[in-house]
């Protein structure tokens, strides 16, 4: 229970933290919703990996990288950096098929 309510809190304070942030330019399109602040890191990180063309471990490492910077510039600790970085490189890198298995 404790580290529910640890977690909430945390939640509620990077909230808060980001709020506090000037808002993102508007997008081209309309947007059916808001974008998750994760959503938005993955995005930059998206177009200043784009250009590099990497791939497999080279493009996980270099998104995980430029997430925790994101994270950081964001002031997130512990479970919400973790859970951000998490969301932010799943954004950039999606997993790759497993190898062995052609359809």
């Amino acid at each position: 229970m404790k580290t529910l309510a640890l977690v909430v809190a945390s939640f509620c304070i990077a909230g808060a933290a980001m709020a506090q942030n000037a808002p993102a330019p508007a997008p081209a399109a309309p947007a059916a919703g808001a974008a998750a602040p994760a959503d938005a890191a993955g995005a930059t990180c998206q177009t200043s990996i784009g250009p590099k063309n990497l791939h497999g471990a080279a493009l996980t490492s270099a998104a995980t990288k430029c997430c925790k910077d994101a994270a950081t510039a964001a002031k997130l600790h512990g479970a919400a950096a973790t859970s951000f970085v998490k969301k932010c490189v799943s954004d950039v890198a999606p997993p790759a098929a497993p190898a062995g298995k052609k359809s």
